[in-house]
């Protein structure tokens, strides 16, 4: 049925572009050095008007920034993504309980990351950016502490949709064996002589 076929699509863009969404977090934290680093002449000269330190926060608030910006989009795509995939799922499933739960976990974990844990890390980000918040342990930790929460629902999730992919691919491949048995054995038990 075409609408599985959309379902898997619809998993694969949603676990690809999450993956990619995770890549990308991680390389813009650590832009700002390649920046000043391999910064052209004039970029050069009005960095050096800044401290190297105050250049580092700057281009790495810039970094957090987009970050905080790009995952609280992404996350209201995952929202439009994982309703789009529950009902390609329930209708290309035959309307098969195990798919169904399992997207319905995939929404409700982007859900509490898009309502819960990224609001916080966002706020509790924001304290960190500069001095003295930067400085010290307490503020910090906080911030440490929620991107590990976000680190182990995100992998949750991928888990999850890894799973779900799988029974996809394997409802698929079950229905052709048996497609296959049946086009072999008649319904009358009669054996074709070939």
């Amino acid at each position: 049925m075409h609408t599985r076929r959309v379902a898997t699509f619809l998993l694969g863009v949603w676990i690809g572009c999450s993956l990619f969404m995770d890549f990308m977090t991680l390389e813009n934290l650590r832009a700002s050095d390649w920046v000043i680093a391999g910064a052209t002449a004039p970029a050069g000269k009005r960095l050096k008007m800044l401290s190297q330190e105050d250049a580092n926060l700057l281009l790495r608030y810039q970094a957090a920034e987009m970050n905080r910006h790009y995952t609280y989009d992404w996350e209201t795509l995952e929202i439009a993504l994982g309703l789009a995939l529950g009902l390609c799922a329930f209708l290309g499933t035959q309307k098969r309980w195990f798919p169904l739960a399992l997207c319905g976990v995939m929404l409700i974990i982007v859900v509490f990351q898009h309502l819960a844990i990224t609001p916080e890390l966002a706020y509790r980000g924001r304290e960190t950016d500069f001095p003295p918040g930067n400085t010290a342990f307490g503020p910090q930790s906080r911030v440490w502490t929620m991107q590990e929460i976000f680190g182990v629902v995100e992998a949750l999730k991928l888990v999850t949709g890894g799973l779900l992919a799988s029974y996809l691919f394997v409802f698929r491949s079950g229905r052709r064996i048996r497609q296959k048995i049946d086009a072999i054995d008649h319904p009358d038990h009669s054996h074709v002589d070939g």
